[in-house]
């Protein structure tokens, strides 16, 4: 069955030229594992702003850490088989974000937004806790960033209402970690 399946994989691919959206596996580090048919553009981690415990999605303000392409892989790298340990700049890309210096340090009860942009196929992007033991995927229904590109906001999605953090983030996380992959907020 795996042999057939595979098969299929590789039909698509080469006769019909199918898209396999991108997907991210969690590891310790926080180390992130990609699959999927696309190639990496840029790959950005954003922190909570202070006196917060969640990022906004897509809020330039709270940039932790970014690599993009490297000028000499303009198409970037296959995703499929990628690990990216956090503030480690793989092969053909270079670090964006902090111009110099190592990345900006996770804090522990903390959660994170991760944004992989990609090319020929959907790219990926979703929430990370840093657990005392470990990094945890999480989902948090409802957060969306305001449309103002100079300043984000977390706001309730469909909404300009402001987005009210739960009070307990432990129960929380335990309430909406995922348990295997991710592909979108």
């Amino acid at each position: 069955m795996r042999n057939t399946s595979l098969l299929l994989v590789v039909v698509c691919f080469v006769t019909l030229g199918c898209e396999v959206g991108t997907s991210v596996r969690l590891g310790a580090g926080p180390s992130f594992h990609f699959d999927g048919s696309g190639r990496l553009v840029s790959f950005r981690i954003y922190g909570p702003r202070s006196g917060r415990k969640i990022a906004t999605p897509v809020d330039a303000q709270s940039l932790m850490w970014s690599i993009e392409r490297a000028p000499d892989a303009p198409s970037g790298v296959l995703v499929s088989g990628i690990e990216i340990e956090y503030g480690k700049v793989p092969r053909g890309y270079l670090q964006k974000f902090p111009n110099t210096g190592a990345a900006l340090p996770l804090a522990i009860g903390q959660v994170y937004v991760f944004d992989a942009v990609t090319t020929g196929a959907p790219g990926a992007n979703g929430f990370v806790y840093m657990g005392q033991n470990r990094p945890i995927q999480i989902n948090v229904p409802g957060l969306c960033g305001s449309s103002s590109l100079s300043d984000v906001k977390p706001v309730k999605c469909g909404t300009n209402e402001p987005y009210i953090e739960p009070r307990n983030i432990e129960q929380f996380v335990r309430e909406n970690r995922l348990s295997k992959l991710t592909r979108g907020y």
